[in-house]
């Protein structure tokens, strides 16, 4: 991804969005920069506690709107108002609408005409055509995160940095400078600091990973596991064959790999999801979250 100063308006819909993206999202938008603005809207005393407390955690500040009218959305003017008026104010540059609703679409148009880089977020059924259209980039929320992955917080510990540190280098081609990971890291989680994990600096931090190492007077850090696609197809196939059923989850397997093979990451191999990754195996078929054993002629085992 091309590194441009990008000075973030996050604006939630949040009459029409789940509390559960809110963590994917804000991941997503630590890949692009720093967050300058982030707001939602609606009738906040309509929401959950869970969309509350979420909120709360990020930092997003409620923008309250009783719908006074039948028939009418008085959040998602308010949005829209308040939008145009950052972008006059020139304290952003880049939009970040969370919405599915096609109302919006207008706005993204006048945002884009107005010099910003309007991104939108939401659900890929409901999304229109247009309002895809309307938007400089446009993301699905099905697809910003695993489809296996635990959807409860977990604490950015010792446990799982690594996977955290890889997952960024490997989406941005296995190999970045190493400053851009600090600002992506920094970006993702404001109290991330290196000493936390017993070294001085982010290089000495990378370098205790395996597959990752720093290069060019320790500029840039490049990921490399070293692992073959065909050598961990045949540890999928030989897993699943020992199954009594010559089937298994895919929640199953997974771990089963990764204990396995300790710097696998699906990623590596070009997959946004491991289930992809699975189904691309010629000797296993992937529906419904399980994986299952095929016959040679293609035919599913019994």
């Amino acid at each position: 991804m091309e590194q441009i100063d990008y000075r973030i308006a996050l604006l939630i819909d949040s009459e029409n969005i789940s509390a559960k993206y809110i963590k994917p999202v804000m991941h997503e938008i630590a890949k692009y920069g720093r967050i300058v603005i982030a707001r939602f809207y609606g009738d906040i005393w309509t929401l959950s506690k869970e969309w509350h407390q979420t909120a709360l955690n990020y930092a997003i500040k409620p923008m309250h709107q009783y719908n006074v009218a039948s028939g009418k959305n008085a959040a998602d003017m308010a949005m829209a108002i308040d939008a145009l008026e950052m972008m006059y104010q020139e304290k952003v540059n880049t939009f970040f609408l969370i919405t599915s609703d096609s109302d919006f679409t207008p706005l993204a148009m006048k945002l884009r005409e107005g010099g910003m880089t309007v991104i939108g977020i939401g659900t890929e059924k409901k999304v229109t055509e247009a309002f895809k259209s309307a938007c400089n980039e446009f993301k699905y929320f099905d697809y910003l995160e695993d489809e296996d992955e635990d959807s409860s917080e977990v604490e950015e510990d010792e446990n799982n940095i690594e996977k955290i540190i890889k997952d960024i280098i490997i989406d941005h081609g296995n190999k970045m400078p190493l400053s851009n990971l600090g600002n992506m890291l920094r970006n993702r989680s404001s109290d991330f600091d290196v000493r936390k994990y017993g070294v001085k600096n982010l290089s000495s931090l990378v370098n205790t990973f395996s597959g990752l190492r720093t290069i060019q007077n320790d500029m840039v850090v490049e990921f490399k596991s070293g692992l073959s696609f065909d050598e961990i197809a045949n540890k999928v196939i030989e897993v699943v064959s020992s199954q009594k059923t010559n089937k298994m989850l895919l929640t199953q397997l997974k771990p089963e790999i990764e204990e396995y093979f300790p710097g696998f990451s699906y990623k590596e191999f070009g997959f946004s999801q491991f289930g992809k990754f699975i189904a691309s195996i010629k000797q296993v078929n992937v529906n419904n979250q399980w994986v299952k054993l095929v016959k040679q002629n293609g035919s599913k085992k019994h």
